[in-house]
């Protein structure tokens, strides 16, 4: 168990370094067509596209250290005034829907791959297949199932007297 959280906290560890080249790629890119567009009349066909593929990097990667920190909305504010099996039920049924949520964006990924993976940017010089742009999503589907797991095996094996609770008073599931 000690190695599957390192290894996911890890994995958040490097998520957030994309995110931040990927917000700093974004900020160049949009500083770098108003400087083109206002003071030298010029303008890059590809900085939609580019900008595109950055914010989608951002977005869906950015899910990675949130999902790991606990970091998404959740129902706290329920969770915080229900105690018992109550508890322990509504913790289930919100992983199941995590659980659900990283498995619907992998099958996502893989529906749309005959599709996207046959196109090309035709704004960009190199040629650059529409697929960058669903991986982040794969990648977060992926990282968000295989966490969902970690945590509800966790979760039973602190239930089963396996492993110590090592969450503080009053602190939410």
């Amino acid at each position: 168990m000690k190695t599957c959280k390192k290894i996911t906290e890890g994995v958040a560890k490097v998520a957030e370094w994309i995110v931040m080249i990927a917000i700093t790629g974004l900020v160049i890119a949009i500083v770098v067509e108003l400087v083109r567009r206002n003071f030298f009349n010029q303008s890059f066909a590809g900085n939609i596209q580019l900008c595109g593929i950055l914010f989608l990097w951002m977005a869906f990667i950015g899910l990675i250290p949130l999902y790991c920190h606990n970091g998404l909305m959740r129902l706290d504010f329920l969770l915080t005034r229900v105690h018992g099996p109550m508890a322990e039920v509504l913790y289930f049924i919100n992983k199941g829907v995590s659980l659900m949520l990283g498995v619907v964006m992998v099958i996502a990924f893989i529906y749309q791959y005959p599709f996207v993976s046959t196109r090309t940017y035709q704004t960009f010089s190199v040629k650059i297949p529409y697929t960058v742009q669903y991986v982040p999503m794969l990648i977060a589907g992926i990282y968000i199932s295989i966490k969902t797991v970690e945590q509800i095996v966790e979760r039973v094996l602190v239930l089963t007297g396996r492993l110590p609770d090592t969450r503080k008073a009053g602190e939410a599931l």
